[in-house]
């Protein structure tokens, strides 16, 4: 069951715009459906209808706009939120994204390439061209990093080096575009317990993950929903250029090994 998290007041979004990318399922999708909470309408990204459609049947009339497509074809992306955006953008969130788990001698130039290709190239080629749109508003901008871009994670170098360059791209957009009045910032989060998450892993892995933090359990989903939208209102008008982490204090325990996980792992 999802806990119960709120930071903000209740229509405290209301008029802004969003585009979440990855709100068909999990993280993407519980932030969604916090930010329509609040007030807010929300052009959700995502590689499948379906669940874009289970989406917006969750969040309310008016709330959410699906928009299918894939973030790896740069060109047909920017579109998709363009047409979104000529009714205005007030924030987006860069939360699509994925990995595998494999030591680091296990994963092809191929394979690497296309974990940063969709966690760091297809971000900022989304953002740079919501920029525009981003500028007129005063805009902010949430990207979603983990833990082990600071710290490392065994079976998972190919992401760390992905998110590890989210974390840095985001410092470097916070100081070009303050002058537009856009904020930037970064959400490293910890093992979050999503549906996909549970699928990829066994249970005694996600009990050992939990045990490892001093807040001994795994984060859930509403919770980055929270922030995420916090980062994105007016009470955070000063936060910027920020990497924030969401994870327990698990950051104090040293790096996690994700080699015993099975299979892939798409926040979408």
């Amino acid at each position: 069951m999802a806990r119960r998290v709120e930071m903000l007041a209740s229509n405290s979004l209301a008029g802004r715009r969003f585009t979440v990318t990855g709100a068909g399922t999990g993280i993407g999708r519980a932030i969604a459906l916090r930010l329509a909470a609040l007030g807010a309408t929300v052009g959700g990204m995502g590689r499948r209808e379906e669940p874009l459609q289970e989406t917006l049947s969750m969040a309310g009339p008016g709330r959410f706009v699906p928009l299918p497509c894939d973030i790896r074809d740069y060109e047909a992306a920017a579109r998709v939120m363009a047409t979104f955006a000529e009714g205005g953008l007030d924030g987006l969130v860069n939360n699509a994204g994925g990995q595998f788990y494999a030591a680091a001698s296990d994963i092809s130039v191929n394979g690497f390439s296309a974990v940063v290709d969709l966690n760091l190239t297809a971000l900022f080629a989304l953002t740079t061209a919501a920029q525009p749109y981003l500028a007129q508003s005063g805009g902010a901008i949430v990207n979603m990093s983990i833990v082990g871009a600071e710290r490392g994670a065994l079976g998972l170098a190919h992401a760390v080096a992905a998110r590890s360059g989210v974390a840095g791209l985001s410092k470097a957009l916070a100081l070009e575009w303050g002058a537009d009045r856009i904020r930037v910032n970064s959400i490293a989060i910890g093992t979050v317990e999503t549906e996909s998450f549970r699928a990829a892993t066994a249970e005694s892995l996600r009990r050992d993950l939990a045990d490892q933090s001093p807040v001994p359990r795994l984060v859930d989903a509403a919770e980055v929903a929270e922030l995420t939208a916090f980062l994105l209102s007016d009470a955070a008008e000063m936060i910027t250029g920020q990497t924030l982490r969401l994870d327990g204090g698990a950051f104090l325990a040293g790096p996690i090994d994700m080699r015993p996980a099975k299979k892939d792992v798409m926040h979408e």
